[in-house]
């Protein structure tokens, strides 16, 4: 294949470049890459969003041209590009007039996305939870679904890594998350301590508007004292969520003040439990005692952080920026765990 692309390059250029948008999708099928790597792949190649349904795996999910997760599927262009395949959906939306290869790439994407594809998953829970979900999903057929999910007026959203999938029943899977429907009241046995989850509660006529505010606060979801994974509630984040819910991990790892914490976290363990505990108490001797230190050591911790940091702790606009680095710190941090144990080739297709 190659060759032929070197060749045609010479004499049609075009030619080659459709080539390249073939073996490319090749090489995702032969590596059997995820329908999410695959739709990533597609909107670098197009340059611009695209999106993909496919009931069977339960995916509707779309991205920007940097391969970002859009949480606005349907308001896309009006000249809207849509190729169907079997029950395979994907789509481009382009500003402007179509590029020659869009129909190539949406093509080979539908077929890549079907040549890839698992067995339709019967699982009864999984189909039940879909339809509960599915915005376009009739209010009866929702609360059918509910039922026979044995669930009641009032239930939780727990969202989970796909990484975290043999340690949760299975579940919806969206994007790199799976989705699960529990009862209101959530015992220690259906989420294990240790595994980060996103959790909302809402009413069962409300999970598919509501459901994905589990998913906002599983992006957070990474606790500041030990820097383990943990459990968060949508509703205990108050305007943190607006910062999760438009500032994704990428662009909170580059901001200056998350870059130099994480400096000093690796010369100093305490950095960020000290930063933390400075934010919930209201004294420095409050805080060394809850820490298990004198307070004189608190504040010697307190100017050396003033020092590298560059403004007051303890100050109003001091603890306002340290409100605001940690919010991030916690988005950049809760994205970098879940693929810490993805082999190599995993990852490269993720």
């Amino acid at each position: 294949m190659k060759e032929w692309i070197v060749k045609l390059n010479t004499i049609d250029g075009g030619a080659a470049e459709a080539l390249r948008v073939i073996e490319h999708f090749d090489t995702l099928v032969d590596q059997r890459c995820s329908a999410l790597a695959m739709l990533r792949a597609a909107a670098l190649l197009a340059d611009c969003p695209v999106g993909l349904d496919d009931p069977e795996r339960g995916l509707r999910v779309g991205v920007d041209a940097a391969g970002r997760t859009m949480t606005e599927l349907d308001a896309g262009s009006t000249s809207r590009q849509i190729e169907r395949f079997e029950d395979i959906t994907v789509w481009l939306d382009r500003q402007g007039p179509a590029w020659p290869l869009d129909h190539l790439v949406l093509e080979r994407f539908a077929r890549s996305l079907h040549a890839v594809k698992k067995p339709r998953d019967t699982n009864p829970s999984v189909a039940a939870t879909r339809i509960a979900c599915d915005p376009d999903a009739s209010p009866a057929d929702r609360d059918n679904a509910l039922r026979r999910l044995g669930l009641g007026s009032t239930i939780t959203v727990v969202a989970s890594h796909l990484a975290d999938a043999q340690r949760m029943p299975r579940g919806l899977v969206f994007d790199e998350q799976q989705i699960h429907l529990f009862p209101e009241a959530l015992t220690d046995k259906m989420i294990p301590v240790d595994l980060a989850a996103g959790i909302h509660t809402c009413a069962g006529a409300q999970v598919h508007r509501e459901w994905q505010y589990a998913v906002t606060a599983l992006r957070i979801a990474v606790d500041l004292t030990t820097g383990k994974p943990t459990h968060v509630r949508y509703d205990e984040l108050g305007s943190i969520a607006t910062i999760v819910e438009n500032i994704d991990a990428d662009t909170a790892a580059r901001s200056p003040d998350v870059r130099r914490v994480i400096e000093l976290q690796s010369e100093r363990p305490w950095v960020i439990p000290t930063l933390e505990a400075l934010l919930g108490h209201s004294s420095i001797r409050e805080t060394a005692r809850l820490q298990n230190l004198h307070h004189s050591t608190m504040r010697q911790r307190i100017s050396w952080l003033e020092r590298q940091l560059g403004y007051p702790l303890l100050s109003s606009s001091g603890c306002a920026r340290i409100s605001s680095t940690l919010a991030l710190w916690r988005i950049t941090m809760a994205a970098q765990r879940p693929h810490r144990k993805v082999p190599a080739m995993a990852a490269s297709c993720r």
